[in-house]
């Protein structure tokens, strides 16, 4: 039985958005859930001082809110320019999702002032098949610190000072280089997100990738429909057979399991596919880029490129 603290709603909803966000790509998991003692043990550890949170970031920024607007049926999209990235490698604007229920219980209040710079713990969603913007993040908790009126600063809705050991947020004189400066040592030892292949050209998709396949789609697996919300990812899953093995260590004739993004697949289909395990020994694959589907028309062409990165590769080049 695992122990639970008394958290409030949004650092419950980025741990298990989080959470669900990988399940609805996962064959072997029910569309929409997952294991219930995994969430109790996030949620019994999630509540987090400040400096456990900026340690636990993927990527912090200092940034400056432009807007928010509603996203899907239940998020809340805010968007913000960076002005400084202290960890991790965010874009030059970015956009942060939390549920509507999380608005809520600040009475629906805005916590940013447009113009004004902040400083963000955030989680990078990093998913192929998310519908949420590519430069896409979860706030880490509800924290709200505008850099140039630290004093002001809040988190769980109450003054930051209860929540931070290592700075006093309130002591006069405090300036953002020396906030950027505590946090920057924060999360100096903080792992950097994995992120997936953003390029459109067809020889950066495939040529360091583990796998390319050739692949027959057979009976899905779990469809979009069966998913129970789509506002974070829209996904297909189904079962494929492999046909040719252009690149990797797979047996021809074996069935995957592979996602595919929602409505795009059709039963008897064969495709060219670069994909990766999602984890080592596993049938179950999954997109490396946004672009990683490919027609068979394409099999001369990517064979050309194999083929001469192998090529290189022997030599020595």
């Amino acid at each position: 039985m695992v122990k639970r603290k008394h958290i409030r709603l949004p650092i419950i909803l980025s741990v298990l958005v989080a959470v669900a966000s990988s399940v609805y790509n996962t064959p072997g998991t029910q569309a929409g859930t997952s294991n219930t003692a995994e969430i109790e043990i996030h949620i019994s550890v999630a509540n987090w001082t400040f400096a456990e949170t900026a340690q636990h970031a993927t990527d912090v920024v200092v940034a400056e809110f432009v807007t928010t607007r509603p996203f899907g049926q239940n998020l809340t999209e805010f968007e913000f320019i960076v002005h400084e990235r202290v960890f991790g490698n965010a874009a030059d604007r970015i956009f942060v999702y939390e549920g509507k229920s999380v608005s809520a219980l600040r009475g629906n209040e805005q916590p940013f002032t447009a113009g004004r710079q902040y400083l963000l713990l955030l989680y990078n969603l990093a998913d192929v098949y998310a519908t949420t913007h590519e430069d896409g993040f979860l706030f880490l908790t509800d924290l709200v610190l505008d850099v140039n009126a630290p004093a002001r600063g809040t988190m769980y809705g109450e003054p930051l000072r209860r929540h931070s050991m290592g700075m006093n947020f309130n002591r006069i004189g405090l300036t953002r280089r020396g906030i950027v400066s505590y946090v920057s040592r924060l999360t100096r030892d903080n792992t950097p997100v994995r992120e997936f292949i953003r390029s459109e050209n067809l020889e950066d998709i495939i040529a360091d990738l583990p796998y390319v396949l050739v692949v027959e789609i057979c009976a899905p697996f779990r469809l979009v429909s069966e998913q129970t919300t789509s506002d974070w990812v829209e996904s297909d899953i189904f079962y494929a057979t492999v046909v040719e093995v252009l690149k990797g260590d797979v047996d021809v004739g074996i069935e995957l399991n592979i996602s595919f993004f929602a409505n795009t697949m059709q039963t008897g289909e064969r495709h060219i596919v670069a994909v990766k395990r999602l984890t080592p020994g596993s049938t179950t694959f999954s997109f490396t880029s946004r672009n990683s589907l490919f027609a068979m028309d394409q099999l001369d062409e990517i064979l050309t490129i194999l083929n001469y990165h192998n090529n290189h590769i022997e030599s020595g080049d």
